[in-house]
């Protein structure tokens, strides 16, 4: 039975509800547990809070990766990375947090790094449409889920010498038994309501007759994005700018990660191997804009809203917008 247009709605309503009052709490639960456990606000921000707002792009990839639609699951990841950095340029000029490059750990470029290496390993295996199986298992993904692993070690080794500056009132008031039960319950309520929340989405896209729009596309990519908008932006006036930065870049590591898990559900071999230019392009354009964010972390400088010849909030806009374009072109 089709859904109709109010209960596509509610659906949506509630679901975006759900969602922001979740990676609220989910962000402070993991704040609380990175000043509890002495683990750094850059790693959980990698790994933990990265990898729970990813969790329904996790179950999404895999269920395309199931059904053969290799285009769907690479274009939604690459799709993401891209947009992500351009969301995180526009978060930062809101909340007044381009000054805060001076202030970053000296490990965020590893974390830049790592997402960069990443997102560079897929879009290479999609141009050059690697297709390698071995005893029914897909090298290309193997690759990914290995070199995500020992960065993730890696990163940890080099953060456990780095002692944090900032300090959080929440990481006092709250118990780490708390930060973990309401982490969970938080992680659990992400990954039911986001698929939720982008199946209505696109159903009230179709029912409006703006599904197969630019403006289309454009609103419901950035529905899908929603959980690392909230997270991050929780994570940016709670003043624990390191896991903000991380959580955005660990996010995109983590979305190739994911893309890397969904390739060895994909039947017949690797899903790069059936991969169009399309993809390609969202990767190069990912992997740009994350290059221009890495730039802009070396120099520490604060972030300027309007310049083309310098990492700015716009130049990320319009990179976005121009790759957009490029992919579809190729459609």
């Amino acid at each position: 039975m089709a859904i109709s247009l109010p209960v596509a709605a509610g659906i949506f309503l509630l679901s975006a509800m759900v969602i922001l009052f979740s990676a609220t709490f989910l962000t402070k639960a993991a704040d609380v547990i990175a000043y509890r456990m002495g683990l750094g606000r850059l790693w959980v921000g990698y790994v933990l809070l990265a990898g729970a707002t990813s969790l329904p792009e996790l179950s999404t990839a895999i269920g395309a990766s199931l059904s053969g639609y290799a285009e769907l699951a690479a274009g939604n990841m690459f799709g993401a990375n891209m947009l992500n950095m351009s969301n995180l340029a526009i978060l930062l000029a809101l909340f007044g947090g381009r000054t805060i490059f001076q202030y970053l750990s000296s490990q965020q470029k590893l974390v830049a790094i790592s997402a960069i290496v990443l997102t560079g390993i897929a879009t290479l295996f999609s141009l050059l449409r690697t297709d390698i199986v071995l005893i029914s298992i897909s090298i290309p993904g193997i690759v990914i889920i290995t070199t995500y692993i020992l960065l993730s070690v890696i990163l940890r080794k080099s953060s456990k010498s780095f002692e944090e500056e900032e300090s959080s009132d929440s990481g006092v008031s709250h118990t780490l038994k708390w930060a973990w039960i309401v982490f969970s319950i938080c992680a659990g309520a992400i990954f039911i309501s986001g698929p939720l929340l982008a199946v209505s989405a696109e159903r009230i896209a179709v029912l409006t007759g703006i599904g197969s729009s630019f403006v289309g596309v454009v609103a419901l990519a950035m529905v899908t994005t929603l959980p690392e908008l909230t997270t991050t932006a929780t994570a940016l006036r709670l003043g624990a700018h390191d896991m903000a930065i991380a959580n955005m870049y660990g996010t995109n590591a983590f979305n190739i990660a994911a893309l890397g898990v969904a390739d060895l559900f994909f039947p017949g071999g690797s899903l790069f191997g059936a991969t169009g230019i399309g993809n390609s392009i969202a990767g190069i354009f990912a992997v740009t804009l994350m290059g221009l964010g890495l730039v802009q972390l070396l120099t520490g400088k604060p972030l300027k809203h309007f310049s083309l010849t310098h990492p700015s909030t716009s130049l990320f806009v319009i990179l976005y917008c121009v790759g957009l374009f490029a992919i579809f072109q190729q459609a």
